[in-house]
């Protein structure tokens, strides 16, 4: 036997005897592979185990003793620098006699003995806990092939549950977090300091079940390694959490950290442009926890479905439970897409740019869509179609039921009037319905609206039961009689009600039961769907329920919203250069979304009309003090609509609580009731809406006085109400808390006498509170029972064992203080919203209505703006028009060039009620054609209009079909566009509407194109009750109609100046195109009669074709007109022979021949 070095002690051996080089290159790989599954106990550096070796027993079963160490950096030793190195270093067997100490030496010792199962087994578990984690070359190697087999495992992705394995249930795991999560996972500081008092004074005791305890961790993990991946108590946490909210992308708050897990780390790295990065048996990822909510807004604009998972235990409160040990208790506690997503009232106001239009952040709503088919030319031909629609933002529900054919034009219309940011749609639609919604609203995916399909086809009967019992749980009972006129199947409903019938109704649930059968499905899916969001309180306000379709308002399509640039510009796609783009002088939110409103709706009431327009005048003349102080009193103001919507939701803070309060009670303090004789503002719409504002005066300050503004401000809900009456669970905690402060305060006095530091207080260093500070000479003397907590050069700090104990309790108090003040602030903002939201709403009502007369008064002050003066007509007969000096509002501010004004007049008693434009390409036909229907609509608003004057009758709808587009998406080419939006129309018009169609058939050939525009036009015209009509065309054939239809329709073009190349020949020095082709100046005036041209070989010059190209368009332009020319002397020579041959010779009739041919062209 070899004689055991100096430097070792008998029966004992160095780490270094455990290596030995080899020269096998098999091991190397063996050495360098990654291991999957880390024990938390080797990744921190912690681990040890320890035993004793019998020098004189050849069969010890002990271990020998392992320690974390840097191998000798002797020359004769090998150093590990590289990987190929680093393989030529072999783990010797676990089992080691003093024998084989003595075999160790490389010049005595040629082979090395066999090993067992066990062994082998045990050898393995031992590499990892030596090289494991710590070891940068293997450390390396293993998170490299992680990445790779996470990417080819896919541990879970959104939308599906991970199955569940043996491997999974059976796993041993010894700690329950990563490394890197011992802050969120381990106990707090102080419970730290305490636990390691009591290791210190336990360590000798539980040496030996340590080394037992290391002995079956590693054989349980060599033994997990085959049957795969072992999950630590958190990564089960979260992949439970996964398979119980499939389709959501997760942010799991982990301590101080917000972290993505599995594929949705993979999105968040591409979304977020952040870090993706393996963390054990899970890809991860990372975000800052005080931009949660940007990030979370980044997701759902992206089309995602975002939650975020909490702890919903606090530390403190944990370590004094049984299952201080185990994992933080996690759960869902917020739920996010772009339809649910609600601002706080400090984020930039909805309607400005975080996407970089206006016009796209409108309002997001939520469209519940279900559709039953009627029959026609086929199943799928025209349908039934239900809609419910909220804006959770500002609560307002909208519903209907409409009937539409194949090209589910009315489904379009309110798709671009509610501009819905997420659809929910039954399993199946049918194939125009898919088109449609597909074709208009994108993929969520790809930036678009995010669509959701329900699980289940949606049946009256169970919608019917599920929406009564929501009602009746929130105390709005309602008797259960359905109407059964739509539905044949709705009488199973009154039965599926149940006891629902004995109860008594309410006038709000009689709204709810008379709504259309498929709208009351479409309400159960948004209610079913809001509920998971915690939203579903806002289809409790009956306030908040309206029918889309009015009869006191004019429904404009998408066509006509589209053509005439209501919101958005058709050439740079954004607000500017559109109608609301010139209306909106709003000052705040509220009036914003309430303008749009209008415009997408105008009046077809008179009476509603003239008290708007009365009162848009009495605001712009200005002669009352009250309306002066008007702007003064809106500027500022936050968007109250949303911040009522918070309070209702449960989602407002303190602070954006005071805002809404402060904000109330500085506009219902303006006005005094007993003043309101005195406001002379001459108009009944703007006093009642300011009467309005002083019935919330009394209310606001009601619950203003019981709050403490400035601890609002501060979020201090503990504070927040200065009666410890009003809230008695937040006072109990509140004296607790003193309880202990005052056992603080007594033990610092023991601590004075005990010290013999009369002075002596409590510090606080880096958080840690109640901390005992005495010199380094002194240290030696205090109790040896005191945990040292840090020191410096000069001071050691302590905490006494009553500290830590007091501590402990005093943060479960403040822990409990924090739940109940939680409770009585969503207890306050609750009882606000059931007793006094109606007031409140209707405060914040009358402000947006203040705010779009201002707006629109605003407007009315412009240069040229006149009050427009409607004539009723009775039921049936048409609508006159009568404007002079009309001008367009939008490019009279947009082109640097003046605007000609236009006269125009239909049925009048001098005029027609169609006109057929013809005119010059580019010669203003679209332009006044557009103005005549933009200043229709603002007048019916209640705005003025930019014209010298306007007579205007009630329209109940202006239809424009203007332009050339297909839709491919859709399976519909440019004329197929063209004729089924012609056919909306057609289907649409009575005799009260005005019809704008534009260059209708040059989506197909010419002869086509004539006969299509020729009998749309004899249709409307023939009618009964015929429309107003502007129709524009080329089809110079057309102009007969004024003949045929002499007292319906008349000929007008727009006029212009030709200079033919005869003319050019008279002067000199002018340009050879023109006096090639001549010359065109418009005039941009409508004239009486038919265009003779079009002039398109003018307008291709204006757009730069080559003039090569312009004259061969020039010659065979020529060649035509002669050839169509003399086909037209053909058939005249003709019938003049045929009708004179038998009175007149041959010359004769030659001769009459030229004469009517001079007459023609003279």
């Amino acid at each position: 036997m070899a004689p055991t070095p100096p430097s070792q002690k008998p029966g004992q051996a160095s780490i270094s005897a455990f290596f030995k080089p080899k020269s096998s290159p098999s091991d190397i790989t063996k050495f360098s592979q990654p291991d999957p599954v880390q024990n938390s106990s080797s990744s921190n550096g912690k681990a040890r185990t320890s035993s004793s070796l019998d020098a004189g027993s050849a069969s010890a079963s002990t271990q020998p003793p392992l320690k974390r160490s840097k191998l000798s950096n002797d020359d004769e030793k090998p150093r590990r620098e590289t990987i190929d190195r680093m393989g030529k270093w072999k783990f010797m067997p676990v089992k080691v006699s003093s024998s084989q100490v003595d075999e160790l030496d490389p010049a005595t010792s040629q082979e090395e003995p066999a090993r067992s199962q066990k062994e082998q087994d045990r050898h393995e578990a031992f590499r990892k806990k030596l090289l494991g984690s710590n070891f940068a070359v293997d450390r390396h190697a293993r998170n490299q092939m992680q990445i790779e087999q996470m990417s080819s495992r896919d541990p879970f992705s959104p939308g599906e549950a991970r199955p569940s394995t043996g491997a999974e249930d059976e796993a041993i795991v010894v700690d329950g977090d990563h490394d890197d999560d011992d802050d969120d996972e381990g106990p707090s500081s102080t419970n730290r300091f305490g636990q390691f008092a009591a290791a210190k004074s336990s360590s000798a005791a539980a040496s030996s079940s340590s080394k037992t305890k290391a002995k079956g961790k590693a054989k349980a993990k060599a033994n997990d390694t085959d049957s795969g991946p072992t999950y630590t108590p958190l990564e089960k946490q979260i992949l439970e959490l996964k398979a119980a909210h499939p389709g959501v992308l997760l942010i799991i708050e982990v301590g101080y950290k917000l972290k993505f897990y599995g594929e949705d780390a993979r999105i968040a790295s591409k979304e977020l442009n952040i870090m993706c990065f393996p963390e054990r048996n899970l890809l991860a990822a990372m975000i800052p926890v005080h931009r949660l909510h940007i990030h979370v807004k980044r997701l759902i604009q992206a089309g995602h479905k975002v939650g975020v998972v909490r702890q919903i235990e606090t530390r403190a409160l944990k370590a004094a439970s049984k299952n201080a040990n185990t994992p933080f208790v996690r759960k869902l506690t917020a739920l996010y897409t772009a339809s649910t997503w609600i601002d706080d009232l400090s984020s930039s106001d909805d309607l400005a740019a975080n996407m970089g239009d206006a016009y796209t952040n409108q309002p997001k709503s939520l469209m519940a869509i279900v559709e039953q088919s009627e029959g026609g030319n086929g199943p799928e031909d025209r349908v039934s179609i239900g809609i419910v629609s909220v804006e959770v933002n500002t609560g307002h529900l909208t519903y209907d039921q409409f009937s539409d054919g194949h090209a589910r034009s009315e489904l379009e219309t309110r798709i671009a009037h509610l501009a819905p940011a997420e659809v929910l749609v039954p399993p199946k639609l049918t194939r125009p319905t898919e088109k449609v919604i597909s074709y208009l609203l994108g993929s969520g995916a790809e930036g678009g609206v995010r669509i959701e399909r329900l699980a289940a086809k949606p049946d009256y009967n169970q919608a019917f039961q599920a929406v009564t019992h929501f009602y009746r749980d929130r105390g709005l009972e309602a008797e259960a009689s359905a109407t059964t006129e739509e539905d044949p199947t709705a009488p199973s409903a009154t039965a599926a009600a149940g006891d629902a019938s004995s109860s008594k109704s309410t006038p709000f649930m009689s709204l709810i039961l008379s709504l259309p059968h498929l709208s009351l499905i479409a309400l159960a899916q948004i209610i079913q769907h809001l509920e998971a969001f915690q939203l579903e309180s806002i289809c409790t306000l009956s306030t908040n329920f309206r029918s889309f379709s009015s009869r006191t308002t004019m429904l404009l399509n998408s066509n006509t919203l589209a053509n005439l640039e209501i919101f958005r510009s058709a050439d740079e796609q954004t607000e500017r250069g559109s109608l609301i783009w010139l209306l909106d002088k709003c000052k705040t939110a509220m009036g914003r979304r309430l303008l749009r409103k209008w415009v997408s709706k105008p009046l077809t009431d008179v009476d509603r009309l003239e008290e708007r327009l009365d009162a848009v005048q009495a605001l712009r003349d200005g002669k009352s003090y009250v309306l002066r102080t008007l702007p003064n009193l809106l500027h500022g103001l936050p968007d109250l609509e949303r911040g009522l919507a918070r309070m209702t939701y449960g989602r407002a803070t303190p602070t954006e609580l005071a805002t809404v309060l402060l904000s109330l009670n500085r506009v219902t303090q303006e006005f005094k009731a007993d003043e309101a004789a005195t406001w002379n503002t001459r108009s009944s719409l703007i006093d009642t809406h300011l009467t309005s504002l002083l019935c919330g005066k009394q209310p606001v300050q009601k619950y203003l006085n019981q709050i403490s503004i400035k601890e609002a401000r501060a979020n201090n809900k503990p504070d927040l109400f200065p009666d410890p009456d009003l809230y008695p669970a937040i006072q109990a905690s509140k004296d607790n808390i003193a309880i202990v402060d005052t056992e603080l305060r007594e033990h610092l006095r023991e601590i004075r006498k005990l010290l013999h530091r009369p002075s002596l207080d409590y510090v606080s260093v880096a958080g840690v509170d109640y901390l005992v500070e005495v010199r380094v000479a002194d240290a030696k003397k205090v109790p040896v029972e005191w945990l040292r907590v840090s020191a410096t050069k000069s001071m050691v700090r302590f905490h006494t064992p009553e500290v830590i104990r007091l501590t402990k309790v005093r943060d479960q108090h403040r822990e409990t203080l924090d739940a109940a003040a939680d409770e009585a602030f969503a207890a306050f903002v609750g009882e606000m919203c059931r007793t006094e939201y109606v007031a409140l709403r209707n405060v914040v009502a009358s402000l947006g209505v203040l705010d779009v007369l201002l707006s629109l008064a605003e407007v009315a002050s412009s240069a040229g703006y006149t009050r427009p003066t409607f004539v009723a007509t009775p039921d049936g007969e048409s609508v006159p028009v009568e404007i002079h000096g009309m001008r367009h509002p939008i490019l009279e501010l947009v082109s640097p060039l003046p605007y000609i004004p236009n006269d125009i007049a239909l049925s009048t008693p001098t005029s027609t009620r169609a006109i057929l434009l013809t005119g010059c390409n580019m010669g203003g036909k679209s332009s006044v054609v557009r103005t005549l229907g933009l200043l229709v609509i603002m007048a019916q608003l209640g705005s003025f209009v930019p014209a010298t004057s306007a007579r205007l009758g009630i329209h109940d709808g202006v239809y424009v079909r203007m332009g050339a587009r297909d839709a491919m998406f859709a399976a519909r080419s440019t004329f197929m566009v063209e004729v089924s939006e012609t056919a909306d129309i057609l289907r649409s018009v009575t005799a009260r509407s005005l019809v704008v169609l534009d260059e209708l058939g040059r989506g197909t050939s010419t002869h086509d194109g004539v006969c299509i525009a020729s009998g749309v036009l004899e249709w409307l015209l023939a009618r009964e009750r015929a429309p107003n009509v502007v129709f524009i065309t080329h089809y110079l054939q057309l102009g007969e109609m004024e003949r045929r239809f002499a007292r319906k329709v008349r000929n007008m073009h727009m006029a212009f100046v030709e200079t033919s190349p005869a003319d050019f020949a008279e002067f000199g020095g002018l340009d050879d195109d023109d006096a090639a082709t001549g010359h065109i100046e418009f005039l941009y005036k409508l004239r009486a009669g038919i265009a003779s041209k079009s002039f398109g070989i003018h307008c291709a010059r204006l757009a730069g074709l080559p003039e090569g190209i312009l004259k061969s368009a020039a010659r065979v332009s020529a060649q035509l007109e002669q050839r169509h020319r003399r086909a037209l002397e053909r058939k005249r020579h003709a019938l003049l022979r045929r009708v004179f041959a038998p009175q007149l010779d041959a010359g004769a009739v030659e001769a009459l021949h030229r004469l009517v041919a001079a007459r023609e062209t003279g």
